[in-house]
């Protein structure tokens, strides 16, 4: 038999969702129209992005400041986990904050959207954000760029967004569970217009998948996050996180996972595993084609949980000798050579062997086969 190199997968279909660094401010008769590039088109953070001079909305500055005063008197500065696990308890069976419900649960369901884009920072930040909130109020006229509206430095515009991208934004992700997951589906799907900015740098995303269910790298994984954090604990995630954005030369070390989307395959880098039950939460970071996910918070997607370079050749290729396992290669005398070998897995009566773990293999090589 001639050796042939294929590339080995295996797949599975799952729920993904997509953790996006956004940033929002609501501006005075603001309309799509009214933008000096096209929507979803990348900006800097001094570009002008509206044909003319806007007010910030006074109503919005207002309702974000007694937002931040909330989280500030309530301290959940301390324990942001405390928003991930509101956000389950408030949604459950309930979809849309504008239902008939009662007006303290209402204004809860409000505070929790709007409170996820401050979480992570300490008390200092948090007061430090209320000062450019306020700064932004003077009813005047300004030039509505990316800076002077102190947000992101750079990323892509568009001009709606949704409370369900709202409480999935990057900033939870450190604090979700399979309950916060279940959770995302129902919240409130309708749209509002403002300016919405989307990191254009990477995304994380995450999906889950029965614990018992072997994915390609995962033995790697929590030992690089050990290595790199000191622990591979959950209760480091978010400073975990935030060194993966910033310190992207360490993502060279991770092991990659493709995965395809809406007909395109993409690669992502294998960042973390947090074991819940018989179920295991696989999150990645995908640092290409971000502008692809823009409006999407939850997708179906299909995961290549084994996939690599491999020889596939007949289990009977294979035997032991000596408690070592090998093949016999075929030399230009065709005599036989005894080669050790590595297998991978066997399938359907065939023996995978992974070209990493065999470097004695090359393709265009010759083996037996024994009936």
């Amino acid at each position: 038999m001639l050796l042939e190199k294929i590339q080995y997968t295996e797949s599975q279909k799952t729920e993904m969702y997509f953790f996006k660094d956004v940033d929002y401010k609501v501006i005075d008769e603001f309309q799509a129209s009214d933008l000096t590039l096209a929507e979803g088109e990348k900006a800097n953070g001094y570009k002008p992005l509206t044909n003319s001079a806007k007010v910030v909305n006074q109503d919005y500055i207002n309702e974000q400041v007694a937002v931040i005063d909330k989280i500030i008197a309530d301290q959940y500065y301390n324990n942001w986990g405390r928003i991930a696990g509101d956000v389950v308890s408030n949604y459950q069976g309930l979809s849309s904050i504008t239902s008939q419900i009662g007006e303290t649960e209402r204004e809860q369901k409000k505070f929790l959207t709007e409170s996820v884009q401050y979480m992570g920072q300490d008390l200092g930040t948090l007061q430090k954000t209320r000062e450019n909130l306020l700064s932004l109020g003077s009813g005047a006229p300004m030039n509505i760029s990316l800076n002077e509206l102190k947000m992101l430095s750079s990323g892509y515009v568009y001009t709606n967004i949704k409370p369900v991208e709202k409480i999935a934004d990057e900033n939870i992700l450190p604090y979700i569970n399979l309950a916060f997951l279940k959770s995302v589906s129902k919240i409130d799907q309708e749209s509002e217009t403002l300016l919405k900015v989307i990191n254009n740098d990477h995304v994380y995303v995450a999906f889950t998948i029965p614990e018992e269910t072997s994915i390609m790298g995962e033995n790697e994984v929590l030992a690089l996050k050990s290595e790199m954090m000191g622990t591979s604990d959950v209760g480091i995630n978010q400073a975990y996180y935030d060194f993966l954005v910033k310190r992207v030369d360490q993502l060279y070390y991770f092991p990659e996972l493709r995965f395809k989307y809406e007909d395109h395959i993409y690669t992502s880098y294998f960042v973390d595993i947090i074991k819940e039950g018989n179920q295991k939460i696989i999150v990645m970071m995908v640092k290409d084609y971000i502008n692809n996910f823009s409006d999407v918070v939850v997708g179906n997607a299909e995961i290549y949980i084994q996939d690599y370079q491999a020889f596939e050749i007949p289990k009977s290729a294979v035997f032991t000798v000596d408690e070592e396992t090998k093949v016999d290669t075929v030399t230009k005398g065709y005599f036989s050579d005894p080669t050790s070998v590595t297998v991978e897995k066997y399938a359907g009566g065939k023996a995978i062997l992974k070209e990493s773990d065999n470097p004695g293999l090359n393709s265009g090589m010759r083996i037996k086969i024994y009936p």
